[in-house]
Formats: structure tokens, C-alpha cells, sequence
């Protein structure tokens, strides 16, 4: 007796054979190969495979779609982003990381997104001010940590900025340190590649983070980061002139 509970069951063709698919109300596709043995996939992590199922008819294909998408679409997952890529942190790189990285996955995934390039220092913190929220499901940053801490504080500056704070934000590694990316992926046991960065976006996986306000006479800021002072403080931002030559600035300095 099938002891899984199906929301799914269509016969498909994959390669070549004839075969039952099944969808679970866990979120596991199985069916069975070739030589008869069984496979299994996990929609929830699992999000891109290569394996083809061929429908039987225009409504077998039609239920396929709708079922499939429907349980994704239940697991929270965003459909809508607003992307931020800085072409000018560190090594110059973000442009590519997404049109090589990032892209591909948001289009596999269905995900749409408006994008814009920034242009100067603190452009991102401006747009992140001013975005109509109610139009995205997260912020994506392209960059290093300075565009995440930008969209922060532009997101907290805002009136509503309660509501605001809960706008989820991701990050793809495209800086000099990427420290923030860095710790979320390996608390997660991933390294820290655009592409486990990506996978976690859409798969809407979201951790909360505190945020420190720090007050310097009259100006008030936000950090999701850390707050530095003495040496440390003084490599990073002397360093700034040298930033062309990506992390080893650092060092340099």
C-alpha cells in the first residue's frame, strides 16, 4: 500500500519509457527509470535538475504545470526581485557574476526582476529610500557589503520604515570581502559561491539579523555588519583608493 499521499499522478515518457509521476504532499516527484528503479526528486531542494518529462497529452502537460508551480509557489518562495549589481566593487566583476550567475537561475526559477546598476556612492541607499516595496518580494545585491549595508539603511530611513525591515534581502558574492554572504552560507554548511547564493534566493530561505544603530554627533547610522575602530577601521577606508586591486588592498595597506 502507497503510504505517500499524492496531489500529483500522470504517466510521462522519460527517456524513452513510459513511466507513473507522482507528486507527494511532502514535495517529492517520484517515478520510476529505465530499469525500474525508483527515483526521487525534492522540489523544495532540489529547485533545477536535468531530467525531461514528456506529457502524454496537452492536459496531462497542463495538470503537470499547474501542480508542480502551485505546490512551488506555496513553499514562499519570491517571484518578484529588485536586483542591485555595483560594477565597481571589488575586482570589477558584478556585471558578469550576473549575467553568468545570476540570471540564468532567476529565468529557470520564473523570477522576475528589475534591475539597475549603480552609479555612484550611495545610489543604492537613494533607491532603496524610494522603492515601491509592494511591488517585490526581496532585494537582491549583487556586490560586496556595501550595497547591503546601503539598502539597509536606506530601508530604516524610510516612514515606514517598520514595515520596510521585513522586506527580505539577499546577497550574491561580487566584493572585495563578502562577509556578510560568506557567514550566511557557511552557517548553512555551503561555500560561498554565486551559485549557493543564488540557490538559497530562490528558494526563499531567510534568517534574521540584527541591526545596530550607531550615532556620530548628529549623523545616524545602521549596521548589519560590525563596527570598527582604530587600525582596522583606518585600513578599510584608506585602502579605498586602491580598490582595483580587489581584496588584496587589504593586505597591501
Amino acid at each position: 500500500m502507497d503510504q505517500h499521499q499524492h496531489i500529483l499522478y500522470e504517466e510521462v515518457i522519460i527517456n524513452g519509457s513510459k513511466t507513473a509521476l507522482t507528486l507527494s504532499t511532502d514535495g517529492i516527484l517520484r517515478w520510476h527509470d529505465h530499469n525500474n528503479v525508483l527515483r526521487c526528486l525534492s522540489v523544495d531542494r532540489e529547485v533545477l535538475g536535468s531530467f525531461v518529462f514528456e506529457a502524454l497529452s496537452e492536459d496531462s502537460l497542463r495538470n503537470l504545470c499547474d501542480t508542480i508551480q502551485g505546490y512551488i509557489d506555496s513553499l514562499g518562495r519570491p517571484k518578484k526581485l529588485f536586483v542591485f549589481v555595483n560594477p565597481f566593487g571589488g575586482r570589477k566583476s558584478a556585471s558578469q557574476v550576473f549575467t553568468d550567475d545570476v540570471k540564468p537561475i532567476l529565468e529557470d526559477a520564473n523570477i522576475e526582476y528589475t534591475l539597475l546598476e549603480t552609479k555612484y556612492q550611495l545610489h543604492a541607499k537613494e533607491v532603496a529610500h524610494d522603492l515601491d516595496l509592494t511591488k517585490y518580494d526581496g532585494i537582491l545585491c549583487v556586490s560586496g557589503d556595501g550595497i547591503l549595508v546601503e539598502v539597509v539603511n536606506g530601508l530604516l530611513e524610510r516612514e515606514d520604515w517598520q514595515a520596510a525591515l521585513k522586506m527580505a534581502i539577499g546577497v550574491i558574492p561580487a566584493g572585495t570581502g563578502n562577509g556578510m554572504i560568506k557567514s550566511l552560507l557557511d552557517s548553512a554548511g555551503q561555500p560561498c559561491t554565486a551559485a549557493h547564493a543564488m540557490l538559497a534566493v530562490i528558494r526563499g530561505h531567510k534568517r534574521s539579523l540584527d541591526v545596530a544603530t550607531i550615532w556620530q554627533g548628529e549623523a545616524r547610522f545602521f549596521s548589519v555588519l560590525m563596527l570598527a575602530w582604530g587600525l582596522i577601521a583606518d585600513i578599510d577606508i584608506e585602502s579605498e583608493k586602491y580598490r582595483w586591486m580587489g581584496s588584496a588592498r587589504m593586505d597591501l595597506y
